[in-house]
């Protein structure tokens, strides 16, 4: 079933790059390679980790398996923070992502930040594949890629791929000058 569900994937995919490389240019079918590569991964968790509460914002969840609770904060992203403008939005694009992934979630934990949280990849079932929720959120203009910790991202070239999709279209945080929210923290500590 994932074979053929990958294999649907992959032709949609060099459709987009057929389309676009006549239509869009170069660098726009590039995106689209970098970006259709992460979100149809063959390599991602098994989506077997249930949120316990609603996200709490846009780049925090907590999660329970087999009697074990994670606090997660998503490697490479950060999201507004609730009290910024898009804050709200980025949470409940979020929100909507894990409902249409069945309250579930795989995780790619790659360490754990000094407050204790499993920063990780996030992963979502989205009907027949699985995606990278950080590339969404920033595909969607719900977070920044976080170029300070990218080097704990497996990921990064995706999620950088997904924010210049993003940006040059002005969706989501890309629509306005905003404060980017780890200048926000800063003012605000």
């Amino acid at each position: 079933m994932w074979k053929i569900a990958n294999a649907s994937a992959l032709l949609v995919a060099m459709g987009l790059i057929t389309y676009g490389w006549r239509v869009l240019g170069e660098k726009q079918v590039s995106q689209t390679i970098a970006v259709a590569q992460v979100l149809n991964s063959e390599t991602a968790p098994p989506i077997d980790w249930e949120i316990v509460k609603p996200a709490y914002d846009g780049d925090t969840i907590t999660v329970k398996r087999n009697g074990e609770k994670l606090k997660v904060r998503f490697a490479c992203i950060d999201a507004p923070e609730l009290k910024q403008p898009m804050g709200k939005q980025s949470r409940d694009y979020l929100r909507s992502l894990i409902s249409k992934s069945e309250g579930k979630v795989g995780l790619n934990v790659i360490k754990l930040d000094k407050y204790g949280r499993s920063v990780s990849e996030v992963w979502v079932a989205n009907d027949w594949t699985k995606e990278l929720a950080q590339s969404k959120m920033v595909l969607a203009g719900m977070a920044y890629g976080y170029e300070r910790y990218k080097s704990d991202c497996p990921s990064w070239d995706a999620v950088s791929t997904s924010q210049e999709y993003a940006k040059s279209n002005k969706i989501g945080v890309w629509g306005g000058e905003y404060e980017k929210p780890w200048e926000y923290r800063k003012g605000n500590r």
